[in-house]
Parts: C-alpha cells; sequence; structure tokens
C-alpha cells in the first residue's frame, strides 16, 4: 500500500451557491476547486494556491468543512481508474473582495469553464467525489472544525 495523497479542496459559498470547476472527460462533470498538497506547503497554502491556479481567484481560507478519504482498497468493484488513496480536506472559503473566478489562462487539459451552481441545484450535476448531499447537509447546519497550525502556537518549555 503506498502514501495517502493529500488533496486541498474550497467550498466557496456566494449567494446560495457553490463554486465549482467544469471538466469534460469522458462526460460533464464538476470538481471542487482544489488538489494535491506539494511538498513543503501547509495545507492552507496548498488550497489558496489550487484555487488561484484554477479560478484566478484568490481566497481567505476558513474551517475544516468536510473530510473525504478515497481508500481504493475499500472499493468493490474496478478501482483501477483511480488506485490511489486520497484525503481531500475541504475547507470553508470566501473569495477576497478584489477577486473574480473565471478560467485561468491555462487551464487544465480538460477544465472547460467554472460555474457557480445554486445549492438548491446541486443535485442535478455530477460532482467528483459524489459529495452533494454531503456538501447540502454543511451548508444547512455548519458544522466545521478548526484547522490548528502548529508554527502558530506558542512553544512549551518542558522542564
Amino acid at each position: 500500500m503506498s502514501h495517502v495523497r493529500i488533496r486541498c479542496t474550497a467550498l466557496i459559498i456566494d449567494n446560495d451557491s457553490i463554486l465549482l470547476v467544469e471538466y469534460d472527460e469522458r462526460g460533464v462533470h464538476y470538481n471542487l476547486p482544489g488538489g494535491g498538497l506539494e511538498p513543503g506547503e501547509t495545507v492552507v497554502e496548498g488550497v489558496k494556491r489550487e484555487v488561484l491556479e484554477e479560478t484566478g481567484a484568490e481566497i481567505e481560507v476558513g474551517p475544516l468543512a468536510l473530510v473525504y478519504e478515497m481508500a481504493p482498497h475499500k472499493q468493490s468493484g474496478d478501482y483501477n481508474d483511480n488506485p490511489e488513496h486520497g484525503l481531500h480536506l475541504i475547507f470553508e472559503c470566501k473569495l477576497t473582495s478584489s477577486s473574480l473566478p473565471q478560467l485561468p489562462p491555462h487551464p487544465d487539459p480538460h477544465q472547460t469553464t467554472i460555474k457557480w451552481i445554486p445549492i438548491n441545484e446541486l443535485d442535478r450535476v455530477i460532482l467528483i467525489p459524489n459529495i452533494n448531499e454531503q456538501i447540502i447537509d454543511y451548508v444547512q447546519n455548519r458544522r466545521n472544525i478548526e484547522v490548528i497550525e502548529d508554527h502558530q502556537l506558542e512553544r512549551l518549555k518542558l522542564s
């Protein structure tokens, strides 16, 4: 079993809509903006970088909203398309006041656009991973977890 890949993802909610990245690869589907953590990055730095790369927007990263794990060895059926064990950290984020999301000049190969999808229409799109129901529940109940970054804590002095 290989290591677990960490993916930092943004849940950006504005005017009862969620910002999604549209892809056309074996059919149209959507992802939350985000991607793999780079060596030397914190998870907060990673989600900021990924959102900027995929949407051209700058964000403020808020609390951890959801955690999604893809453990292919626990899946039934054929998982050869994505055999990588992954952990998605999904943060509630807000656009900075001057940011306007748009398709970047050099998008990912299958990225076609970015869209604001109304929350009440989220069940009408194919979202990968299939966490539409969990996002709707999160939006309605806002139970989140604060991310504690060790480098921001006061150092303890052990005697």
